[in-house]
């Protein structure tokens, strides 16, 4: 049975959602044709049965996971986002992925890639694995891989120099987002009096709401930008670089 908490229901036609997982699941903003809402799902199987006929849905986990190396899309969009390079990670290899301990995870990482593996990638491996089970390793579906961060970049025309854990990121990602998405401050401070942080976090609900933004878009650019045909691939609007940020 589908469960799930809304603020601004509607039943409009769905377009877009961007999807970021948080404590009490996955938080999406839903774009329709006439409205937006965020809502929160304990499963991710959940907000691809409601809303299977969106354009898109773009979600910050990885989908494609290595078996030998690192990920080129991982490598290229850290060298993309230059300052904020430290918000892409590695993710676990497809050895690692199913190893609920992390030191045997670490161990089958550094085994078939040749690097370790980060405790922040270990903790996100059963949000991978809700995908995997969910789309496989389909990337190139409805439901996309995307970097929040990526996307913030294209709003901005370059990385932004702050993170989201500092009130001056977050001031500025919430300006980047009032420019495109209506009453997007009240959709955000709206869903953060809904949710207490251990359910919901202030980065979820950003991080969701720019990819929704995203995901609304006919074309999106990707990383790597001339990808084989198995390669995974993350989705993001373009932007021309400089890697230098200001503010």
């Amino acid at each position: 049975m589908r469960s799930y908490d809304t603020v601004g229901v509607s039943t409009d036609t769905v377009v877009a959602v961007g999807v970021d997982a948080c404590p009490a699941g996955w938080v999406a903003t839903v774009l329709g044709e006439k409205s937006t809402t965020i809502e929160t799902h304990k499963e991710f199987s959940e907000i691809t049965g409601s809303y299977s006929g969106a354009h898109q849905i773009l979600v910050d986990v990885p989908i494609g996971l290595p078996d030998k190396m690192r990920r080129a899309c991982d490598e290229e969009a850290r060298e993309l986002l230059g300052c904020r390079q430290s918000s892409v990670f590695f993710p676990p290899c497809t050895a690692a992925v199913d190893l609920k301990d992390y030191e045997d995870a670490n161990d089958a990482q550094q085994e078939h890639i040749g690097h370790g593996l980060s405790q922040q990638a270990h903790n996100i491996s059963p949000k991978i694995r809700e995908v995997r089970d969910v789309v496989g390793d389909h990337y190139d579906g409805v439901v996309r891989e995307s970097h929040p961060e990526l996307c913030f970049a294209a709003l901005n025309g370059q990385p932004i120099a702050y993170p989201k854990s500092s009130p001056r990121g977050r001031g500025q990602r919430m300006h980047l987002l009032s420019e495109v998405l209506e009453n997007a401050v009240n959709l955000y401070e709206n869903t953060r009096e809904e949710y207490l942080l251990k359910q919901v976090r202030r980065d979820d609900i950003l991080d969701s709401m720019v990819l929704a933004v995203a995901a609304r878009e006919s074309s999106l650019d990707t990383v790597p930008s001339e990808p084989v045909s198995d390669d995974p691939r993350i989705y993001y609007p373009g932007f021309e670089t400089p890697s230098i940020s200001v503010e």
